[in-house]
C-alpha cells in the first residue's frame, strides 16, 4: 500500500468524517468547496513597448482566449504566469486533513482507505506571504478571465506518494497572501503543506463569456511601483 495527505474545502463546518471512501471525499469537494475562480496569465513585453491594447484588440491579436498577442518573439518577452487562482473566501471555508492509501495509479494512488486527521476553520491555519505578481522593472500585459471551477480534493504533486504513513502537523498547513496588481488587500493565492504547494486538480471549468486585457508597469522607483495604464474588455467574435 502507498501513502499520501488528501485535502478538502468546505464552505462549513460539514465534512466528512469515519467510514468514508474517496468517492464521498470527490463529493464533498464538488459540493461543498470553493466554486470560482480567476484564470490568469501574465506577458512581459519588450523593452520600450509603445503600443496599446486598444491596438492588440482591433487588429485580432488580444482576444478572449488569452493567447500571446505578439507574434514577433523577443529575447526579453515571455509568458511568465499562467495560472487559475482559486477564490479561496478564507473565512468561510472549513479544511480537513485525510491520510488515504491505496495502491498506485499513474503519479499518484487509488485512494481505498480513507482516515479523517484534522478539521478546523481555515483562517485558524498559519499564515505566509509571498509574491506573485511581476517585481522586475518593465512592461507587461495581463489577461483575466473569471471561471467556474468543480475541484477534486487537494494534494500535493510535490510530495508524491510513499510506502509509510505521512505524519502530520495542523501547523505545517500554511495560508499563501499576496498582492494582485493593485489591490489594496491581500488575496488568498493558495495553501501549502509543509512549504509543499497543494493542488486541487480541476475536474470542470465553466469560463465567463468575456475576458480583461491590462497593460501596466512596474517601476520601483515610484510610489506605487505599479502602474496600470490601459484595460479593456473583450468578448466572443
Amino acid at each position: 500500500m502507498l501513502h499520501s495527505l488528501a485535502f478538502l474545502l468546505s464552505r462549513g463546518q460539514e465534512l466528512p468524517e469515519e467510514g468514508v471512501d474517496w468517492q464521498a471525499l470527490v463529493a464533498a469537494q464538488c459540493h461543498q468547496g470553493p466554486d470560482r475562480g480567476l484564470a490568469l496569465r501574465l506577458f512581459r513585453m519588450p523593452d520600450q513597448w509603445q503600443g496599446s491594447i486598444d491596438e492588440l484588440v482591433v487588429s485580432g491579436s488580444a482576444t478572449i482566449a488569452g493567447a500571446d498577442p505578439l507574434s514577433v518573439a523577443t529575447e526579453r518577452r515571455s509568458l511568465i504566469c499562467d495560472a487559475v487562482v482559486t477564490q479561496f473566501d478564507v473565512p468561510s471555508l472549513w479544511i480537513g486533513v485525510y491520510a488515504v492509501s491505496g495502491p498506485a495509479e499513474g503519479s499518484w494512488l487509488r485512494a481505498q482507505q480513507v482516515e479523517l486527521l484534522d478539521r478546523f476553520p481555515l483562517a485558524e491555519a498559519e499564515n505566509e506571504t509571498c509574491w506573485f505578481y511581476p517585481t522586475d522593472n518593465g512592461s507587461y500585459l495581463c489577461w483575466e478571465n473569471l471561471t467556474g471551477l468543480t475541484l477534486a480534493p487537494g494534494r500535493m504533486p510535490e510530495h508524491g506518494v510513499q510506502e509509510i504513513p505521512i505524519s502530520y502537523d495542523r501547523g505545517e498547513v500554511h495560508v499563501l497572501w499576496s498582492l494582485m496588481a493593485d489591490d489594496q488587500a491581500l488575496t488568498c493565492v493558495g495553501l501549502t503543506y509543509q512549504s509543499r504547494r497543494i493542488e486541487w486538480p480541476m475536474l470542470e471549468r465553466s469560463p465567463a463569456p468575456s475576458a480583461t486585457w491590462t497593460s501596466f508597469e512596474v517601476d520601483t522607483m515610484s510610489d506605487p511601483s505599479y502602474i496600470e495604464r490601459a484595460r479593456i474588455s473583450v468578448f466572443p467574435q
